[in-house]
């Protein structure tokens, strides 16, 4: 039986992901987002920006912010910031990693947290607790879209699954509305997001990061179309 991919990534990320995985490998893909990404109004007049997602880069240009250093969590949001113009720094890993960075650079601007309504880590009160000048941007929401009909027949089916979860919040909506059977493989960019998921099957991916979702998606898909 040939495994279904079901990206539930908001676009554009999860549509970008998905390209990226089916250049590697020929799969049946379902675009089922769990979240879309709403503006919200914001103002911003920080030195520096941090960034702890693609999201808030992508909101970062409606605000006017086109350049200066860019504090980034992991090596695709930098990437992103370098292309909108920033001096991106990646910190290659997960929100504490950003926090460590920052912390050892001991940054003298004023800086702004560009993130969603729902964020994980207190990151901007955590620096400001160790004396970094860091306000919160709260520059979209992230408003939770319902699995769609044919992604729940998927899941709750017979064939294989390989669905990819980028964040707590993304398990959390997902259990939430469809029950997860044997035939269902989770890769999980995070313990945090794995345990949100109890009694499901769950594969914590290697590193916390775009490119190492992406290897042990395709990992997966090739070891299904082996059996």
């Amino acid at each position: 039986m040939k495994p279904v991919l079901i990206i539930t990534r908001p676009d554009p990320d999860g549509a970008r992901f998905a390209a990226a995985v089916t250049e590697a490998v020929a799969v049946d893909v379902i675009l089922s987002p769990l979240m879309e990404i709403v503006p919200l109004d914001a103002q911003c007049q920080a030195d520096e920006v941090v960034f702890t997602s693609t999201n808030g880069v992508g909101q970062a240009a409606r605000l006017g912010l086109k350049s200066g250093r860019a504090w980034c969590v992991g090596d695709r949001t930098a990437e992103m910031a370098r292309e909108a113009g920033f001096d991106a720094v990646s910190a290659q890993g997960t929100v504490e990693d950003l926090l460590a960075l920052i912390l050892a650079e001991g940054p003298k601007a004023a800086l702004g947290h560009i993130r969603g309504k729902e964020a994980r880590g207190d990151l901007g009160p955590r620096l400001r607790a160790n004396g970094i000048n860091c306000v919160d941007v709260v520059a979209y929401a992230q408003v939770a879209v319902p699995l769609t009909d044919i992604a729940k027949a998927v899941i709750e089916g017979a064939d294989p699954v390989i669905i990819p979860l980028f964040s707590p919040r993304s398990a959390d909506l997902l259990i939430g509305q469809v029950k997860i059977g044997p035939h269902v493989k989770v890769l999980a960019m995070s313990d945090a997001v794995a345990r949100m998921l109890p009694n499901v099957a769950v594969e914590v991916i290697s590193r916390p990061d775009g490119d190492a979702m992406h290897n042990a998606v395709v990992a997966a898909l090739r070891a299904c179309l082996r059996v």
